[in-house]
């Protein structure tokens, strides 16, 4: 009668060991390793600043002249609208542009980080929409390859601010939808990683 109930509880074993196996291509192993991806990277989003340094300024003559220097323009006003900077006339049409509390806060060189821009928002792993089987390639490696959905969260009050999305049209649009991506996941002795955090 033992014997009956031991067999009994092998499929259920088996089913617990195939759940907690790291390496099987499956859609908690590949959900973790995303997370574990966008849980290392940096800000989600970042809006290129109209100077490479803080503060900067600008002449009107110059912006007249020159077409870049107009969208650049365009952008440090937007960006003065929505808090991020503030504007001082100077003197002979020159007007200086510097950080506000609020965008210190934001200005990824203050910060600590390398972009020269405004920063804001984490990526949030919504789902594993499909995956590949895990196949072999060149050099040994075991990869899959991964559809998911992501949204982008902690998204600040200033990021809505109209100007500034008319001004950095692609870099705010859609913030409030789903995304989706694809991503090479790699078969390590640890479990499964994105190519990204497989190659840090």
């Amino acid at each position: 009668m033992t014997s009956y109930r031991m067999l009994g509880l092998l499929p259920l074993v088996a089913l617990l060991s195939a759940c907690g196996d790291h390496q099987a291509a499956s859609e908690s192993n590949f959900r973790s390793a995303l997370e574990d991806d966008v849980g290392n990277m940096g800000p989600a989003i970042c809006l290129e600043s109209p100077a490479p340094r803080m503060p900067f300024v600008m002449h009107q003559r110059v912006i007249s002249q020159n077409p870049e220097m107009a969208d650049r323009a365009r952008r440090a006003n937007a960006l003065v609208e929505a808090g991020l900077l503030e504007r001082e006339n100077i003197s002979d049409g020159r007007q200086r542009y510097s950080l506000t509390d609020e965008g210190r806060e934001s200005y990824a060189r203050a910060r600590g980080l390398e972009q020269g821009g405004f920063c804001f928002g984490k990526v949030r792993i919504e789902s594993v929409d499909n995956f590949t089987p895990a196949q072999a390639i060149d050099g040994g490696f075991t990869v899959s390859h991964v559809r998911y959905s992501y949204k982008v969260r902690d998204i600040p009050g200033w990021a809505e601010n109209d100007s500034l999305r008319k001004a950095y049209k692609g870099g705010l649009e859609g913030l409030d939808e789903t995304m989706h991506k694809r991503a090479m996941m790699i078969q390590t002795n640890k479990g499964w990683q994105t190519e990204r955090r497989f190659a840090e």
